[in-house]
């Protein structure tokens, strides 16, 4: 299968990818989705889904979180949800009635350092020891040997995982959440956390972000945020009242190619030189030998991280902030910032999304989205206004098995997701949506005109064993089987665009009976050679015994 100009999630049958839907009317699975690494550490990816309106034990939206695991025996069209029986898959329960748990979700990578991958679940209406809308998130070790069916977050004990405790009443902490890659480069993962309304230094929601570094030789039952402390992980902490930082978070890869991991931080409200509402974004770079207790976004100067500034008023930048893995094939890693209320062209609110390419040599202080320009990144244009394009943006990873990333970016206005795809050849200044046509991308369109609340994307790895990376789509506001907003999420199979082209050459010309000189057919592959060569089929004339008149050598 090769990518069409124009893909129906519709068209969905088990072969190219398939359907998960919710289990209860008001669910809003698909809310947020990602990939969760291989968590039950059997060589395949496997994927989590949030609900956070979801019932669990009769509890009114402590929410749920589903985790499906890959596998390399297929898939039927669609997987209910519900018959998750820890074979296939487990769900993950909410504590407490309005925790809105799943309301993010992420891979953690591994935290813990024992070789397989964890997960992180944000609860951001939870209110740990009282403190109301503080925020909780949840750290699940993946293991080998399996799951139950279920898992209650009350049961993280330390030894399955633990629970992340926010600072103060409505700081919402686990608005967003990710692994931050290794930040501190001791080769362990780390984690982020995202609390957009917390209030650093007195300045009302400022936001505040919280690194929590992983290590070795496991973690207590819980862990307060206002315990980090250099050592174990430390706080960031947003510029200016109403900002918002933290709303979004993300690992970025190795953006300035110095070996240690980064990450990015979306402040949407900000107000870069005075330009009200247009956003901001914020890189931090990881570093060898530790950090303070805590890191104040104004101080980033290029050399411990930089900022990136919004375009317009009301543009939004930083809502949606993701690493966009190498998507130049320059070997160092890109980003992609999505700005939702963008009006590219003058069409309201069609939205933007920004690729920011990674470099060597490090970044000044302060990079405008305004000076992309095709040599340092590019700008990617919504269609029609309303569209929204930008409000989720991800990495793909290598989508169409070419050897370079590939991004997605949701445009829920018009219930499409546009997938682009990387390349070496490099990039104009700006990419309009409308232009993606088969060659250079794809347009995932959705099932029916009900079917327009497409909010999260992101990759799903490789959850079918076939070495190439897959995507998953979440769209909370479906309605499986006339169940209102129970939410769906779908998953599209990546599939190599390359062809592998075959040449034949044969010398000499021609040879005759019992003669000394060998007739030498010799077959060619370009394009994609990464599999076997099986069942090439020719003919000779005359008669030809295998071992006796001719051999084989290759494959």
């Amino acid at each position: 299968m090769t990518f069409p100009a124009q893909f129906e999630l519709a068209a969905l049958d088990g072969t190219n990818g398939f359907t998960l839907n919710g289990i209860d009317s008001d669910d809003f699975s698909g809310e947020s989705v990602s990939s969760a690494g291989d968590v039950n550490g059997d060589g395949i990816d496997d994927l989590i889904i949030g609900a956070s309106g979801a019932n669990p034990n009769g509890r009114n939206s402590a929410g749920q979180s589903y985790v499906v695991f890959g596998r390399h025996d297929g898939f039927n069209s669609s997987l209910n949800l519900s018959g998750l029986n820890g074979s296939n898959g487990f769900a993950i329960n909410g504590i407490e009635t309005g925790d809105s748990s799943g309301k993010s979700v992420s891979s953690a990578g591994d935290v813990n350092g024992d070789g397989i991958d964890d997960l992180i679940i944000g609860a951001t209406l939870a209110d740990p020891d009282g403190r109301f809308a503080a925020g909780q998130s949840y750290v699940v070790f993946g293991k080998n040997g399996g799951f139950g069916s279920s898992l209650e977050l009350s049961s993280l004990n330390g030894s399955n995982g633990f629970a992340i405790n926010g600072i103060n009443p409505f700081d919402t902490s686990g608005t967003s959440v990710s692994s931050a890659g290794d930040i501190n480069g001791d080769g362990i993962d780390d984690l982020i956390i995202g609390a957009p309304y917390a209030n650093p230094n007195g300045r009302s929601t400022a936001g505040q972000s919280y690194v929590v570094f992983g290590k070795n030789g496991g973690f207590s039952s819980s862990l307060d945020l206002s315990s980090l402390n250099g050592s174990n992980g430390f706080t960031i902490n947003g510029i200016n009242a109403d900002d918002g930082s933290g709303f979004s978070v993300s690992g970025a890869g190795d953006i300035n190619n110095d070996g240690v991991d980064d990450l990015i931080i979306g402040a949407r409200n900000a107000d870069p030189n005075g330009i009200g509402g247009a956003g901001q974004s914020y890189v931090v770079f990881g570093k060898n030998g530790g950090f303070s207790s805590s890191l104040n976004l104004s101080s980033l100067n290029g050399s411990n991280g930089f900022t990136i500034n919004g375009i317009n008023t009301y543009d939004a930048s930083g809502v949606s902030v993701s690493s966009a893995g190498d998507i130049n094939g320059d070997g160092i890693d890109d980003l992609i910032i999505g700005a939702y209320r963008a009006d590219p062209s003058g069409k309201s609110y069609a939205g933007q999304s920004y690729v920011v390419f990674g470099k060597n040599g490090g970044f000044g202080s302060r990079l405008s989205l305004s000076s992309l320009n095709g040599s340092n990144g590019f700008t990617i244009d919504g269609i029609n206004p309303f569209d929204n394009s930008g409000v989720s943006v991800s990495g793909a990873g290598d989508i169409n098995g070419d050897a370079i990333d590939d991004l997605i970016i949701v445009a829920p206005g018009a219930g499409k997701s546009y997938v682009v795809f990387g390349s070496h050849g490099g990039f104009s200044s700006t990419l309009d949506m409308s232009s993606i046509n088969g060659v250079n991308g794809f347009v995932v369109n959705k099932i029916n005109d009900l079917d327009s609340s497409i909010t999260s994307v992101s990759s799903a790895r490789d959850i079918n064993g076939d070495n190439i990376d897959d995507l998953i789509i979440g769209s909370p506001n479906t309605n499986p089987d006339g169940r209102l907003d129970a939410g769906q999420s779908y998953v599209v199979f990546g599939s190599s665009t390359i062809s592998t082209n075959i040449t034949l050459t044969v010398s000499p010309g021609g040879v005759t009976e019992n003669g000394t000189t060998n007739m030498v057919y010799t077959f060619t592959r370009t394009g994609n050679t990464s599999s076997a060569l099986n069942n090439v089929r020719f003919t000779v004339g005359g008669t030809a015994t295998f071992n006796s008149d001719y051999t084989q050598t290759g494959a």
